[in-house]
């Protein structure tokens, strides 16, 4: 099951992560923790208005829904869009969250 990552604290941490996974529209630190997986999701102004940058959160937790067993446990890591993250279409979107955690699952098996 994945946790939300909410607090400030825990964002303040992925300043020194221990990899880092990088796609067109994504920045992805990752932590290596012991226990339940831990996500956060970071949106700037760069990727759009309010509304845009919403939709686009609406859509990451969606596809983590729909996906959690994609995510290996034992990792705390934080989608930070880029600027374009907002014009993706959702099947777009789903290639490059499906990209992000295959990576993450070939790093936890090596």
């Amino acid at each position: 099951m994945v946790r939300w990552i909410t607090s400030h604290a825990e964002y303040t941490e992925f300043r020194n992560p221990d990899f880092y996974f990088r796609t067109a529209n994504f920045y992805v630190p990752v932590l290596i923790r012991i226990g339940e997986a831990a996500l956060g999701i970071t949106n700037s102004r760069r990727i759009g208005n309010a509304v845009r940058r919403n939709l686009l959160k609406r859509r990451i937790k969606a596809w983590i829904h729909q996906n959690e067993g994609q995510i290996p446990d034992g990792f705390k890591l934080v989608l930070v869009s880029k600027s374009g993250a907002g014009q993706l279409s959702w099947q777009d979107l789903c290639n490059q969250l499906s990209t992000l955690c295959s990576m993450l699952q070939k790093r936890a098996t090596s």
